[in-house]
């Protein structure tokens, strides 16, 4: 169904009989539409610069090309934009090949700033030149009555339903016509009878429509199906939306599934019908066909479906997590997992030669977190969500390795909790752990070499959250005797903590030379102590779900992961917001290849955007080469 079909929803109320130039603005330049760019980063923009900074050198290029310009009018009408490009719709009118369309175009434009006159006149000469079409006769009788001759329009209009009788506008307005004159029954009336004229199927639907409120869902099913038969191919978006959006609504979602899946095609109907029938087998308890669908949608890249997308991510989350049993303490695997260095940093890597070198004697520290006390506490062990206070929980040990291992010659390693069970998660303890436990963890070292990569000194972050008041508690503890050395403690708000970072940092640098060898160099440009403010709680969040795609590809049959859309259109944003800074990139890199082990083509999909980064924002340098490699490889299916 085309736009020039449905731009009139309800009649207008009659203009003058005087043809006017078109003066005033017919939008509120002041008010701001939502914009995307090219990475898909949301902007707030006012009408007025929209207009003069963007849509009018557009129109301007597509001066020429009638479907272009056609394109970008279809657009501007959509965002209330008439009289502003008034002279770009006269030049459709004179070059579209497809007259129908350019005079349409021009006649709307006439009816939006209340010339009827001009556009009764537009359209009669169309029907005169051209011969009769149902779009033009249904603008020609919306030009009638705002003229005032409504037994006139009536008669075009329903001579336009003869010629088509599935415009949904002048279904709607022939029905309300009858409705508001006579009454509920006179309306369904009249769309029996234009359920009767050859060739429709819109009527039906809103019959079904009458037929479901009254309990009548057998009699529904045959007009729907009788409906689907007759419509074209592909079938209608907003025929499969109006199905099933009446049958959810009166709660009849089997029957949405029955009639709406087998026709679903995702390039045509897209997030408009894939929102009902997510919702229809997320509520049927069919988790794994909303959850492919939902990656089907994610895969198309489109910025202005996020919101609803990442609606539909929690709640599947949620759901996993709501039909989880909850984990017996006899039954509890828990692995440790032993990170060294950054987490960004392989061994072995091109980009080690750029950081500190380490000898093979050199200090050893570790980290580790995983504890948080909450307000409202967990008596059993649950399977639950991802939640800001656990994201930070690991998200600052790393953070804490990472600055240590880039500013200093130590060795650090950080420690992480990943349950084994089911398809695998976190672990996060509302208990905070005692010395000698955390001592005894890092007195492990790794599995290849376990004396000599036994941490001397470990870092334990421990969180205390109350709202949106949070509490850092921070403690050196010497392995060997498991004695705290020195504990510090801060106070910092929710997703604030670069308000506190460059204490952190400072408190730690200095404890550590004072227990050690270690001497701690100013910081690195590349390093994360460059980042500030906004950027550097950003980059936390991003190296934990990092860590969150490393820890999943260690589970072989089903993921844990949640909403990896979000994980690399994030990451691609940090990079945005800091384009020389190193880590970012890096960290992307290992988000990239650790989501193609498990979804090549979900990786795939962000190949234009990572691109135009590297293009746009090129780090240069001896890596840049081995960085477009690594790049390469993780986009490629």
């Amino acid at each position: 169904m085309s736009f020039l079909k449905k731009l009139f929803g309800s009649k207008k109320q009659p203009a003058s009989n005087a043809s006017k130039p078109a003066a005033t603005p017919s939008v509120n330049l002041d008010e701001t539409i939502t914009a995307h760019d090219k990475y898909g980063r949301e902007m707030q923009i006012t009408k007025r610069d929209w207009l003069n900074n963007v849509l009018l050198g557009n129109l301007k290029k597509a001066w020429s090309n009638p479907d272009e310009l056609y394109g970008l009018i279809v657009s501007a009408y959509q965002d209330g934009f008439f009289a502003e490009i008034e002279d770009a719709v006269q030049q459709l009118a004179k070059i579209d090949p497809t007259p129908e369309r350019g005079d349409t175009t021009l006649g709307i434009l006439y009816l939006q700033t209340d010339r009827a006159t001009d556009a009764q006149r537009v359209l009669s000469q169309h029907i005169a030149t051209h011969g009769e079409s149902a779009v033009v006769l249904t603008n020609l009788a919306k030009a009638q009555s705002a003229l005032g001759d409504e037994a006139l329009s009536l008669q075009t209009l329903w001579h336009a339903l003869e010629l088509d009788p599935n415009q949904d506008n002048a279904l709607i307005w022939y029905e309300s016509i009858h409705r508001d004159q006579d009454g509920k029954a006179a309306g369904l009336a009249a769309f029996e009878r234009v359920a009767a004229l050859p060739g429709s199927w819109r009527a039906q639907l809103w019959i079904a429509r009458a037929r479901l409120a009254q309990g009548e869902l057998d009699a529904a099913m045959r007009l729907y199906c009788e409906s689907l038969s007759r419509a074209e191919t592909p079938i209608p978006t907003d025929l499969l939306m109006q199905i099933s959006g009446d049958l959810g609504n009166q709660g009849h979602l089997p029957q949405i599934i029955e009639l709406v899946a087998p026709r679903y095609d995702l390039s045509v109907h897209g997030i408009q019908v894939g929102n009902n029938l997510i919702k229809a087998n997320l509520d049927t308890g069919q988790l794994e066909a909303a959850r492919v669908l939902l990656k089907q949608l994610q895969a198309q890249q489109r910025p202005d479906w996020v919101q609803t997308l990442n609606y539909w991510e929690d709640a599947l989350a949620k759901a996993d997590t709501d039909s989880a049993a909850p984990i017996k303490n006899e039954e509890l695997r828990v692995g440790l997992l032993k990170l060294e260095g950054p987490l960004w940093l392989r061994n072995q890597h091109p980009f080690t030669d750029l950081f500190p070198p380490k000898a093979a004697d050199a200090p050893r520290i570790s980290f580790v977190g995983n504890t948080v006390k909450k307000v409202k506490k967990v008596d059993a062990i649950t399977m639950q969500k991802t939640d800001n206070p656990g994201r930070m929980s690991r998200a600052l040990p790393l953070l804490l390795s990472e600055h240590v291992a880039l500013q200093s010659e130590a060795q650090t390693t950080t420690y992480i909790f990943w349950v084994q069970n089911g398809n695998g998660g976190f672990m996060l303890s509302g208990v905070k752990a005692d010395d000698n436990t955390i001592a005894q963890y890092s007195r492990q070292g790794t599995d290849a070499v376990p004396e000599a990569t036994a941490a001397e000194f470990t870092v334990y972050t421990h969180l205390i959250t109350q709202g949106e008041n949070w509490t850092l508690q921070l403690r050196l503890i010497r392995t060997i005797d498991a004695k705290c050395l020195v504990e510090f403690s801060y106070d910092f708000p929710e997703h604030g903590f670069h308000k506190i970072a460059e204490q952190v940092l400072a408190d730690l640098d200095q404890a550590l030379e004072a227990e050690t060898d270690l001497v701690f160099n100013s910081p690195l440009p590349t390093s994360h102590s460059s980042l500030t403010g906004s950027a550097l709680d950003h980059y936390l969040l991003r190296l934990e779900q990092c860590l969150a795609v490393r820890c999943d590809t260690l589970n072989k049959t089903g993921t844990s992961l949640s909403n990896p859309t979000e994980i690399i259109d994030g990451t691609i944003h940090l990079c945005l917001q800091n384009p020389k800074h190193l880590p970012s990139r890096l960290l992307l890199t290992r988000t990239l290849n650790g989501i193609h082990k498990k979804d090549p083509k979900l990786a795939a999909a962000f190949s234009e955007k990572v691109n135009n980064l590297q293009t746009e924002f090129p780090i240069e340098g001896i890596a840049s080469q081995a960085l477009a490699q690594e790049f390469e490889e993780a986009l490629n299916v």
